[in-house]
């Protein structure tokens, strides 16, 4: 008789989670755990990430990225805690009000000590907008949420915590007449200034850039619903890298008469900024929750795939590493069978080619 083995992805060991339990294979926990395992097999193969990092305020450097780098800790998988939908307590001395989870923190040791905050955004390659083009123009959509911001901030915000006097001189010749920052007439001509301060400061403390969001990219054979031979890999950008998602839109606006998403997360982001060189602690719910101008607040922004593969270009967008043969290394313990995907209508018919038999 064969042994059996529990439900369980590669290199996820110690967690708050308990994948021997089907119902942490659902849509929104697989889809954070899963790149994780990923992570950890891409490690095992001796491969780097792909690493997207800001060289100035114009373009990105693509470099190779240790996956110990990414966890902050060369500690093998089964040595290190993955907590998900966890604060990262390092942060709250640098806020007023409850900090939001990110999703995911890694740590190490028995109490755990944790060591790197992670965002992940799984995304597929190409988006509806690359996928008529060659295979080397793919890209893959980028939707932003508010926590990946808040923790952006926070991340810059730990990053200059010893130069707060020089980020006021950035930012108060901007921001010091501010009375109302929720008010749209009021700060629509800041958007610009504020894009340049900015700009100044990402420039000017771009050498403490530190990984925060990993982006798994699964591929598929153009728009069809089959994976690519070789059909995954992951990209991580820094957290001032993120920045080139909404900078060129934020300085470049459709309309100049509103404020654009994109001009929104360059007011949220400087202010923050701001108030954390005044102060050294920030109150969040006014800058992401108040400062809306009338756009909703369900999101930051989305970045189409022609946009992102501007940025994130390089031979592993086209050809990624990991193969379709190799995900039964990845996913362990029959895993697959928890697996619970949406049942949309569109996919149920393209499926379904039975119906339209007689049409034809």
């Amino acid at each position: 008789m064969k042994n059996q083995t529990s439900a369980s992805l590669f290199g996820i060991s110690r967690s708050n989670r308990n994948f021997a339990d089907p119902y942490y294979w659902g849509k929104n926990q697989f889809n954070s755990a899963f790149p994780v395992a990923l992570a950890c097999y891409i490690r095992s193969k001796g491969l780097p990430l792909v690493y997207v990092t800001f060289k100035d305020t114009s373009h990105t450097e693509i470099a190779d990225l240790d996956v110990g780098e990414l966890f902050a800790s060369n500690e093998p998988g089964e040595k290190l805690h993955f907590s998900f939908e966890t604060q990262f307590a390092e942060f709250r001395k640098f806020v007023h009000d409850e900090l939001p989870a990110i999703d995911l923190v890694v740590g190490v040791g028995d109490p755990v000590q944790q060591l790197r905050p992670i965002e992940i955004k799984l995304t597929t390659l190409p988006d509806n907008t690359t996928e008529g083009l060659a295979e080397d123009k793919y890209g893959s959509e980028l939707v932003i949420r508010s926590a990946t911001i808040r923790y952006m901030a926070l991340s810059m915000a730990k990053a200059v915590e010893l130069h707060r006097e020089r980020v006021q001189e950035i930012f108060e010749p901007v921001f010091a007449k501010v009375r109302h920052w929720d008010g749209k007439i009021e700060m629509r001509p800041y958007v610009q200034p504020a894009t340049a301060a900015l700009e100044t400061f990402l420039d000017e403390f771009k050498g403490s850039q530190k990984p925060l969001l990993m982006q798994p990219v699964w591929k598929t054979v153009g728009k069809s619903p089959l994976l690519a031979v070789n059909c995954l890999d992951i990209f991580v950008w820094s957290d001032f890298a993120l920045s080139h998602l909404f900078l060129d839109s934020a300085r470049n606006p459709r309309d100049d008469q509103s404020i654009s998403r994109y001009g929104r997360v360059v007011l949220r982001l400087s202010r923050f900024l701001f108030e954390f060189a005044k102060t050294g602690r920030v109150y969040q719910a006014p800058i992401f929750d108040g400062m809306t101008f009338e756009n909703q607040n369900d999101k930051e922004f989305a970045v189409s795939g022609t946009r992102t593969h501007d940025l994130m270009t390089c031979g592993r967008l086209t050809k990624p590493v990991i193969t379709r043969d190799e995900i039964k290394h990845i996913i362990l313990g029959g895993g697959q069978k928890y697996l619970s995907p949406e049942r949309r209508f569109d996919a149920i018919l393209y499926f379904a080619t039975d119906l339209f038999e007689d049409s034809q």
